[in-house]
């Protein structure tokens, strides 16, 4: 298809989806009554207010369906240019690896139980990680900054 064939396409479902809403809104509207309950506004138009939610769960997806695709498509064509960001994420994964699985442990349940505060072992190990993601992504943070400025004085 040409860009001017996706174009059309597009503005069609566009149109049709503005359409479909004032539709469904004008026909919602029109039979909504000021002193109703919910049982009778849910007997009234309770279908149309489920179709209008269809409409924007649909359109809600498809928009962010949309943003991550092109994010990923304009990402993935100049990937090479990319490479240090791939890196930098590569090294977050990672740190965020050894922080929950390899270094964490109950040892903030024992603080939490000592306060008379309720936590399951899971919540303390993911508090543990948490913490140690912290402290390591600041070692990592000084580190570069102190490569860096060794590197700036070299040169």
């Amino acid at each position: 298809m040409g860009d001017k064939t996706i174009k059309t396409v597009l503005s069609a479902v566009r149109m049709l989806v503005i359409v479909a809403g004032a539709l469904l809104c004008i026909m919602i509207t029109s039979k909504s009554g000021a002193d109703e309950t919910f049982v009778e506004g849910q007997e009234r138009y309770g279908a149309l207010l489920d179709n209008l939610f269809y409409i924007i769960y649909a359109v809600g997806i498809a928009c962010g369906a949309a943003a991550v695709l092109f994010g990923l498509y304009f990402f993935a064509t100049n990937l090479k240019a990319k490479m240090g960001t791939l890196i930098g994420i590569a090294g977050f994964v990672v740190l965020g690896l050894v922080s929950f699985y390899a270094l964490a442990d109950s040892t903030v349940l024992r603080a939490y139980e000592a306060s008379g505060i309720t936590v399951t072992e899971g919540e303390s190990l993911f508090a543990g990680g948490g913490m140690y993601f912290v402290y390591l992504l600041g070692l990592v943070a000084l580190g570069s900054i102190v490569v860096a400025e060794v590197n700036k004085a070299i040169k």
